[in-house]
């Protein structure tokens, strides 16, 4: 099991092991998780809330929703899409239990060209920032801002007015969803613009931190999680659970068979223990037999020996036929 001082990482790609990095010093920190997906699962922000942080998980699916909820009541949970667009409500081109969901048409048809069962639902939009003011955290400090929204991140970013909150630290998915294509020359040019420095490129995700608070942060943020991090993942916790399952159960069948054979041997031991008696018994048994045909044997020849006597008187000579 992980040591008391190692981090345990929920995230696919250890974002929360930079993260904690970089602001692990900070007591009962404040996260905003827009796209947030499955509350343990693969969540960046599972670590931060079971060391006493909370915040915001916006989440338009609601079967995801639900389950923030019931896990995790100390977060506020915004059932909807954040993005600029005007209307009041939009599609979600749902795909059940994945992280996959999105706004993007396009996105959603090449999903389901490629086998995924695809739901569409009309869910509430939401401005980041309207989520922000509503929520009453604008007045406090915002300690990172994770954005994973399969593809509709720009419309994210544009829905909050960076002059008025200011993350010190944004994660940005920075790929095509399934794919190793990097998507942010759609979208980094306004975080520059607003700011925002970058930091690291993790493969998945994309670091920034805001400006005013980059000498500190920065040196923190710009390498991916590594040994010197001292933390383990959640697959690696159960991976160990699962192992040691395993071994106890063969340690319980292997006690189960000493048992059973150590039974086996008793038994066979007393099986040798009775052949042996009756073995006894039956020499004891044809010792007294023959005693007894003996003792039969000499009684008659001295109970006979008068008949014998007149035998030879009737018959003197039948002795010498």
């Amino acid at each position: 099991m992980n040591e008391p001082d190692t981090f345990l990482s929920h995230a696919q790609n250890g974002e929360d092991v930079v993260l904690w990095r970089a602001l692990g010093h900070i007591e009962h920190g404040v996260y905003i998780d827009v796209g947030a997906n499955d509350p343990s699962d693969d969540s960046v922000t599972r670590s931060f809330y079971d060391r006493g942080w909370t915040g915001i998980a916006v989440e338009p699916n609601s079967a995801f929703a639900a389950k923030f909820r019931a896990e995790r009541p100390r977060d506020q949970v915004v059932e909807a899409v954040v993005t600029d667009s005007p209307d009041a409500s939009i599609t979600l081109h749902v795909i059940d239990g994945t992280g996959l969901s999105t706004i993007v048409d396009s996105i959603g048809a090449t999903h389901s060209q490629t086998g995924f069962a695809i739901t569409d639902v009309v869910v509430e939009t939401r401005r980041l920032d309207d989520v922000i003011e509503a929520s009453g955290l604008g007045d406090g400090d915002i300690h990172f801002l994770l954005i994973d929204t399969e593809g509709a991140e720009r419309a994210v970013l544009g829905s909050i007015d960076f002059t008025r909150f200011r993350p010190w630290v944004l994660v940005v998915e920075a790929t095509a969803p399934r794919s190793t294509e990097r998507t942010h020359g759609d979208w980094e040019p306004a975080l520059v613009a607003a700011g925002y420095i970058f930091c690291l490129f993790d493969g998945l995700s994309r670091f920034y931190v805001a400006a005013e608070h980059s000498a500190q942060l920065q040196p923190l943020l710009d390498y991916p999680a590594c040994v010197f991090d001292r933390y383990t993942t959640v697959a690696g916790v159960r991976a160990e659970e699962e192992t040691e399952r395993l071994h106890s159960a063969v340690r319980d069948e292997a006690l189960r068979a000493d048992t059973v054979t150590a039974e086996l041997r008793d038994a066979v031991l007393r099986a040798d223990t009775a052949t042996a008696e009756l073995r006894d018994e039956a020499a004891e048994l044809a010792r007294v037999a023959a005693e007894l045909v003996r003792t039969r044997q000499t009684l008659s020849w001295r109970l006979t020996r008068p008949l014998r006597s007149v035998q030879r008187n009737l018959h003197p000579g039948a002795d010498k036929r």
